[in-house]
């Protein structure tokens, strides 16, 4: 039996939150002390979840090694309003801590920022409008599996099984957008951040955001 025989694929349950909001701070968040890491971490998967309608998680023992997040336009999401009050909840609490705070101001100005390039994206009509791949994330531990191959046609497959006229994601330098120009996507909106991201200055660095999206 080979490594990938071994993954089990299911869709997210609320038992896997902080498993997989550690796999978030492991791979996005590298900078950050473990404290502010969790907490940032956990409100941003917080906010995906809040707005996501279908997803799916590749699982080896009791360890989640990728996972991927839709927001399907005009579909309801799933378990919406408790993880937007969680989202709510832990930002309260990380409020009083000012270590927390600023990793989450940090973490969550560059969310903000793609979210105001995503709604520009929605007003011009662009070809993606129909759904968002709000989140794909794979252990760096899982190189090698496929799984981010995998996650990634599975919701392609699930777009083209409801109907889906195409979809977007958003993305940055931080990321191997590489990844999604393979996999046909165009880049469609691109724009120089001004948000402070970990380790990137906005008066001195260029680094930028983008939306990329395709037509199914």
């Amino acid at each position: 039996m080979t490594q990938t025989e071994k993954l089990t694929w299911r869709a997210f349950a609320p038992g896997d939150f902080e498993r997989a909001a550690g796999l978030l701070g492991r791979t996005w968040l590298p900078e950050f002390p473990a404290r502010a890491q969790r907490a940032a971490s956990q409100i941003e998967l917080a906010h995906y979840l809040a707005r996501s309608t279908w997803s799916l998680v590749a699982e080896r023992g009791d360890e989640i090694l990728g996972a991927v997040l839709l927001a399907e336009r005009d579909r309801e999401g799933i378990g919406g309003e408790d993880w937007a009050a969680l989202e709510a909840r832990l930002t309260d609490g990380a409020e009083g801590d000012p270590e927390l705070a600023e990793a989450v101001r940090v973490e969550m100005d560059g969310v903000r920022e793609e979210a105001a390039l995503e709604l520009e994206y929605l007003a011009a009509g662009g070809a993606g409008t129909d759904a968002t791949i709000k989140l794909l994330i794979v252990s760096p531990d899982a190189k090698g599996l496929g799984i981010g191959g995998r996650l990634f046609s599975a919701a392609l497959d699930r777009l083209r099984e409801t109907g889906a006229r195409g979809y977007h994601l958003l993305t940055d330098d931080s990321c191997d957008f590489g990844f999604y120009e393979h996999k046909g996507l165009r880049r469609a909106m691109s724009r120089r951040s001004g948000a402070y991201w970990p380790g990137v200055d906005p008066a001195t660095d260029e680094f930028h955001v983008y939306v990329y999206d395709q037509e199914l």
